[in-house]
């Protein structure tokens, strides 16, 4: 055999090991069950609080939320969680925690909406009675800047003002227009413990605004319906303003 042709052998036989050695590298992106690279996710937290003072004769008012999602421009909305909770609000304010509302892995991005769907308030009297209070809507859709990073945390804490919210018509019955403060963060420090308590400090503001439900059910920011203002629910199940 020529030296030539032992030289030819030998350049084929060095391509054809570099490529496998190539090929048979780890990688280093693994991608999930979803399709999507582990990489690109980051865990947001959401929580549920009450900044209330006393409200007298009321001992509990509480709020069972059933679907809570985000939107941003790319993916739509996005369905953070289905499972039905419900929170008593004052024992919130009195005992001075947040409650955990979900806790997920999304898509890394900027998102520029949350939105929960309230489905009842109960309000239970120190009397034992319980009325049900009547929502201008169940949807409660906010506007507001939350920053997912990839494998760091972000989270979302909903502070509810019952005492601003809730309101007693003339002939008794309750309506609940809610006034929530929404404060998000990212690369924040977030534990919840066994009980659903959830702790946030560090990271970073993002947003943080207080924003109340008017009685057509619409959203506006640095609002509430005065407590002066008298409000009944008529006939056709509608809320009204008395003038």
């Amino acid at each position: 055999m020529s030296n030539k042709t032992i030289g030819i052998i030998a350049i084929i036989v060095l391509v054809v090991g570099a490529y496998f050695l190539i090929n048979s590298a780890p990688k280093e992106d693994t991608e999930n069950t979803s399709g999507q690279k582990n990489n690109t996710q980051g865990r947001v937290v959401f929580s549920v609080t009450d900044a209330a003072a006393d409200m007298g004769t009321i001992s509990e008012i509480n709020m069972k939320v059933n679907n809570v999602s985000v939107h941003n421009n790319t993916s739509g909305w996005v369905t953070v969680s289905t499972t039905p909770r419900v929170y008593n609000l004052l024992a919130l304010n009195a005992q001075n925690k947040s409650e955990l509302l979900a806790d997920i892995k999304t898509q890394a991005g900027s998102y520029d909406q949350v939105r929960l769907m309230i489905d009842s308030i109960a309000v239970i009297k120190k009397d034992g009675t319980t009325k049900i209070a009547k929502l201008p809507s169940n949807e409660l859709k906010i506007n507001t800047m939350l920053m997912v990073k990839a494998d760091e945390t972000s989270s979302v804490n909903f502070d509810f003002m019952a005492d601003k919210s809730l309101h007693l018509t003339g002939n008794g019955s309750y309506i609940f227009a809610p006034v929530v403060k929404t404060e998000s963060r990212s690369d924040a420090n977030v534990s919840v413990n066994t009980s659903s308590v959830v702790s946030i400090s560090g990271g970073n503001l993002d947003d943080s605004n207080t924003i109340g439900m008017d009685i057509d059910g619409s959203v506006k920011l640095n609002f509430q319906i005065k407590s002066s203002q008298k409000l009944n629910i008529g006939s056709d199940n509608m809320i009204k303003l008395e003038l």
